[in-house]
């Protein structure tokens, strides 16, 4: 974990700005940063987001560690700035601090970033020749098996298979991205939370595919995984159980939740490694965006919510932002360049 020196910097909330549309993050305390409407889009589900983090500070026993004062302040500086009217011109001239992540040695684009998404894969209520994948739930007893072992036949019979998917590749990334909508034939959904883990390491397929000259260090997108998998079937065994690591799921009734028990929102919901970075806190992200080929055509600030778990690598700066569910969602986690500037936000009130 790399951690900038704390920037202290004056921030105005305005919400009628007159200067350029860009977030300019000030090299020293004594230049304020002004976040305004023309760096941050207001919307609807920004304001959601935060009421519900706010909410769940307030009201509910924290899962990961307790509230503090300085985060509600913080919450509720934002949220009090995202109601405002536009052509307010009111803004809140509190401190904040800006703790920057991120190695030091690199000011580019010093932290990770990916999307994530809610997948929608094909299931059968029983098994059949094609659906012979059994989607499980986490066992309430016992050692857990290796994804080898599991796969292998280690939980047969023991009444823990949700559905069937005839698509073990798909089947694979919803373990990556921590849940999933299933879909039967006759058109039936059913929404999948996280469950839990086995106790073996995750692993990434992408960089075994490259250490065995599958892949090229330039093309190791989901993606372009996905596609060599799914046109080299016969290597399907070796290269996810290159990834001991197994991630079991649950019926969802209402809603796909973060680790906090909040609503994921699309856009504004970020998982994160909470030994790097502190569940709940807010984060103001700079995403480089590129196009279909690969290429940067913009850059958006973006604030974001830590309020969910990373499923992969761990202690590592990583930041996931959720895009939605299905393949429109699927298409968008696949914009975001795969690195950029980001920061914590802390009330210095």
């Amino acid at each position: 974990m790399f951690l900038k020196p704390l920037l202290v910097v004056g921030v105005c909330l305005l919400a009628n700005p007159t200067y350029a549309a860009t977030c300019q993050i000030p090299p020293t305390a004594a230049q304020p940063f002004v976040l305004t409407e023309a760096c941050i889009d207001k919307t609807p589900e920004l304001q959601q987001a935060l009421l519900d983090l706010l909410t769940y500070w307030q009201t509910a026993k924290p899962l990961i560690r307790q509230e503090t004062s300085a985060q509600r302040r913080t919450l509720e500086q934002l949220l009090h700035w995202v109601e405002a009217p536009q052509t307010s011109d009111a803004f809140l001239p509190e401190t904040l601090q800006l703790e920057a992540l991120g190695a030091p040695d690199d000011d580019a684009y010093p932290v990770e970033l990916s999307g994530y998404f809610t997948p929608v894969i094909d299931v059968s209520a029983t098994p059949t020749a094609a659906f012979r994948y059994p989607i499980y739930d986490k066992p309430k007893y016992g050692a857990l098996p290796s994804r080898a072992e599991i796969m292998q036949g280690a939980l047969h019979g023991k009444g823990l298979e949700i559905a069937w998917t005839n698509n073990p590749v798909d089947y694979y990334f919803m373990q990556v991205q921590g849940s999933g909508l299933i879909r039967y034939a006759d058109g039936r959904t059913q929404l999948l939370g996280f469950s839990g883990k086995n106790t073996h390491p995750y692993a990434s397929i992408g960089r075994y595919m490259q250490q065995k000259g599958y892949l090229r260090t330039e093309n190791l997108s989901n993606e372009a995984v996905r596609e060599w998998l799914n046109s080299n079937p016969h290597k399907l065994d070796e290269v996810l159980n290159a990834n001991q690591s197994f991630v079991f799921f649950r019926a969802v009734k209402d809603v796909i939740r973060s680790a906090f028990g909040l609503p994921v929102v699309a856009g504004y919901t970020a998982s994160v490694d909470n030994s790097v970075i502190p569940f709940g806190s807010i984060l103001l992200v700079e995403l480089p965006l590129r196009d279909n080929k690969g290429k940067i055509v913009q850059h958006e600030w973006r604030l974001l919510l830590a309020t969910d778990r990373r499923s992969d690598e761990q202690g590592i700066t990583k930041i996931g932002i959720y895009t939605g569910e299905g393949e429109e969602a699927r298409a968008a986690a696949q914009r975001f360049f795969p690195a950029g500037r980001a920061f914590i936000l802390r009330s210095g009130s």
